[in-house]
């Protein structure tokens, strides 16, 4: 579901300087949907063993595509709205030549949903330089429709917590080994959160408070991020069943290496709501007058 922001007038209280009628904006400030994050093609059962994804397992995953090329994995979180790492578009951040192919596990596409990148809007905030808000929302031309192997994935709340006991897969369509070359099946690998002390001891002052890390520090299982396998998502399931996006794939040193896992953009569901309102200049004030409009609607 989206919302409208009625006029840039109704938000700043006067001022009328600008309107932005009718522009739809994912509604991350509402509670998860109660069938988000959930895999009909799969069920609710543990998936143990393997590096192969099976066809529906991860149906919220993208391949994101410059000119019909695989560039970055991306992460359904709305019908109209993908979420994927900002370092993806460098200087190709025009719409026209990306697009997502969703619904299959094959990198090639055959069998996948093509979808044209209607729009893309970086964090305000990325800095290319130390990948801090290396995050972006890219808008749908038009709505993914759900079925077995295509469904959005659950955005936590600004006050959730993943610890190390939750289940949590990273998913990609990157090398899987250092150097190598992409793979045309999808793979995927359990992870383990790694303790925020941790992370910090192994990339000290690279590591900033929107940062987490996930993956083993003995090394071994990780997402190799030069090759395909950024902006995809870190996913973790609750009790519930339902599968939450905890982060988005940014950086790390190498693939597996041992002391450095995979280091990750922590995504809320606030997070649409701090890109999109940076985007539009709003302030802390407006802020929180935005986010009543959100759950009002």
């Amino acid at each position: 579901m989206a919302t409208k922001i009625l006029s840039e007038q109704w938000l700043f209280s006067g001022k009328a300087s600008k309107y932005f009628v009718g522009m739809e904006l994912p509604s991350c400030a509402l509670s998860p949907s109660v069938d988000c994050g959930m895999r009909p093609g799969v069920g609710t059962q543990r998936i143990v063993g393997g590096v192969t994804a099976r066809r529906g397992e991860w149906p919220w995953l993208g391949s994101l595509q410059y000119q019909r090329s695989h560039r970055c994995g991306a992460t359904l979180v709305h019908s109209k709205w993908l979420l994927t790492a900002a370092h993806c578009f460098k200087s190709d951040s025009g719409p026209g030549s990306w697009s997502v192919s969703l619904g299959s596990v094959l990198r090639s596409g055959v069998g996948a949903l093509v979808i044209p990148i209607q729009r893309i809007i970086m964090h305000p905030g990325f800095n290319s330089t130390n990948m801090n808000n290396d995050v972006a929302l890219l808008e749908l031309a038009v709505p993914a429709p759900r079925s077995y192997t295509i469904q959005a994935v659950c955005l936590p709340s600004p006050v959730h917590r993943f610890h190390r006991d939750n289940e949590c897969y990273i998913t990609g369509w990157g090398s899987t080994r250092e150097g190598g070359s992409l793979t045309n099946l999808l793979q995927k690998a359990p992870v383990n959160i790694i303790e925020q002390s941790d992370c910090l001891q192994a990339y000290g002052n690279g590591l900033t408070p929107g940062m987490m890390c996930a993956g083993y520090m003995e090394g071994g299982k990780d997402t190799c991020l030069v090759r395909g396998d950024s902006g995809g998502p870190l996913t973790c399931r609750e009790p519930s069943g339902q599968w939450f996006v905890a982060g988005v794939t940014s950086w790390g040193h190498g693939c597996g290496r041992s002391g450095f896992p995979g280091v990750y953009i922590q995504v809320t569901e606030s997070i649409c709501f701090s890109i999109l309102a940076g985007t539009l200049n709003l302030n802390q004030k407006n802020h929180v007058l935005y986010s009543l409009a959100l759950n009002l609607t």
